[in-house]
């Protein structure tokens, strides 16, 4: 039972990042209770909405009546007399006293005898419940069953709470999305066969006033040979650790350049992962991307060091390192474009981290692109 008990806890916690296998931690849990159906359930605490997020054993027609209206007579919540994550034992009679309706359209069609039921969370904008049942007809639960309960509570609770912030941040993302054709740094998604399947406004701007990098029938082409070859290893790396079957440190982000004796920069390419499978605004199924985020050191953007002075609390020297940092130069690089010793770079770099209050260049980057996101549109 303990080796049962241990494996049931591992797939409780893959249900927290994969939905779906909460179909199969219901039905353990039922095999472990020896129950004939259970129910994982969610209340909007301003709403009073409660909605199904898994069950095992009930009609899916139930399921649906229950989340189309009928869940607001379950007041199975309000007869709970024990802490949360405790465990409550609930006769279908107490029930149909206090709620004859959901007794009448729910717990009778679905054969629900006997409950045990446990609060595994309540803030002020949610509760989470968790509930096995038996038919009528079979015996009421024992201290064995309601052990079990009392042992897995806590990792469901857990496990719906990190659900919970994995999607708030899935919808971050996709709000976010939005808002990527006005970003001041190019981007492109690109898929196993190297077609771009997106590219913002402004990508296509750096990528027409830049000769150092074009797009011909859909691909990413750089104006040499070598540089091309460059291209097209970064992102076959990046594609490649994608799509392994194993699991191995996947490298964050690729930088490569590209340069033009016409201009005096390079296009400098940062090349990364996207592997959000299922849920990206831009691609289904288990798709995989390259993100590309292009940026032109020499190009205009629509944000100055001003503005970063201004918002940071920079001196304007620090904002200009910290936009030129942002662009894709390396710290000797913004020395030689300033005229300064390399020295003097570090020591504004150390004062951009303190300000900003990090420890890493991809940190000021990350914070300077997010707040430059909203600041980026037209003027006008």
């Amino acid at each position: 039972m303990q080796d049962d008990l241990l494996d049931f806890v591992g797939d409780i916690y893959e249900a927290s990042y994969k939905p779906r296998h909460w179909e199969v931690v219901m039905e353990k849990l039922c095999l472990l209770t020896q129950s004939r159906s259970s129910v994982l359930i969610i209340e909007n605490q301003n709403s009073g909405s409660r909605k199904i997020i898994s069950i095992h054993g009930i009609s899916r027609i139930l399921a649906l009546a229950y989340n189309a209206g009928l869940g607001r007579y379950d007041n199975t919540f309000s007869l709970i007399k024990t802490p949360v994550n405790d465990v409550t034992i609930l006769p279908a009679e107490e029930l149909k006293n206090n709620s004859p309706s959901y007794y009448q359209f729910i717990l009778k069609p679905a054969d629900i005898g006997h409950i045990s039921v446990v609060d595994l969370h309540k803030d002020n904008e949610i509760r989470v419940g968790l509930a096995v049942h038996r038919s009528f007809n079979a015996p009421a639960y024992t201290d064995k069953e309601i052990r079990i309960m009392r042992l897995i509570s806590p990792h469901i609770c857990r496990s719906v709470l990190i659900q919970r912030e994995l999607d708030n941040a899935r919808s971050e993302t996709h709000s976010l999305m939005s808002l990527v054709s006005k970003m001041p740094m190019g981007m492109l998604l690109i898929d196993k066969y190297g077609e771009v399947k997106f590219c913002n406004s402004v990508a296509e701007f750096v990528i027409s006033k830049h000769k150092g990098l074009s797009l011909v029938d859909n691909k990413l082409q750089a104006h040499n040979r070598e540089n091309q070859k460059q291209l097209e290893f970064a992102l076959q790396n990046v594609l490649d650790v994608l799509h392994s079957e194993t699991e191995q440190d996947k490298p964050t982000v690729t930088t490569v350049s590209f340069s033009h004796p016409q201009f005096s920069f390079p296009l400098v390419l940062f090349i990364s992962a996207a592997e959000e499978s299922g849920r990206h605004p831009m691609h289904s199924g288990e798709e995989r991307y390259a993100t590309v985020y292009i940026s032109d050191p020499g190009g205009k953007m629509n944000i100055s060091a001003g503005q970063l002075a201004e918002i940071f609390a920079l001196t304007n020297a620090e904002a200009q390192v910290a936009l030129c940092l942002v662009n894709g130069l390396k710290l000797a690089d913004i020395a030689e474009h300033n005229g300064t010793a390399l020295e003097t770079v570090r020591s504004q770099m150390k004062a951009v981290f303190n300000k900003l209050g990090v420890n890493t260049q991809q940190d000021v980057i990350r914070i300077i692109i997010q707040t430059m996101i909203p600041l980026s549109g037209n003027p006008e």
